[in-house]
């Protein structure tokens, strides 16, 4: 099967794990997210997710990383916008049991239909059959090595 060379890839979301991992200045995950968007791979960032980012990082250079990311050219911030969009977080929190912050993640990359990034793929496994569809999952093993590269396909 071949792609069209001017198709956009699917978004990645990035999860809590990366999002922590770039504030604490962790240079592996830092240089892969910096290399998929040199590469144009869209990224979306759930607000909610960098809320926990940045408290579990506090500081000043963390919340600097965390805007830096921001101003990527393939990055997008996805807000928690309206009612609508609050009703539907809550109903994945109510039926995962994820906090605030993993469940947007859940629900923005339910919606989208659009791959997880993560550090953690195991606790994606276990709250992906809580939702009407399953959640595509990517785990990053080996942050030199970016997603795709090893050959195998995304956990679903």
């Amino acid at each position: 099967m071949s792609e069209d060379a001017g198709a956009v890839p699917a978004p990645y979301v990035l999860d809590v794990s990366v999002l922590t991992a770039v504030a604490r200045a962790d240079a592996g995950v830092t240089s892969l997210i910096l290399d998929l968007d040199a590469r144009g791979q869209p990224l979306v960032l759930p607000a909610l997710a960098m809320v926990a980012a940045s408290l579990d990082a506090r500081s000043e250079d963390a919340d600097d990383a965390l805007r830096g990311l921001e101003q990527l050219g393939s990055a997008e911030v996805a807000p928690l916008r309206d009612a609508d969009q609050a009703a539907r977080l809550a109903a994945v929190i109510a039926r995962t049991g994820l906090d605030p912050w993993d469940a947007h993640v859940a629900a923005v990359a339910d919606a989208a239909i659009c791959p997880i990034l993560t550090l953690a793929a195991a606790k994606w496994r276990e709250h992906s059959a809580d939702l009407d569809e399953p959640l595509h999952v990517i785990e990053i093993a080996d942050p030199g090595e970016a997603p795709g590269d090893s050959g195998s396909e995304p956990d679903r």
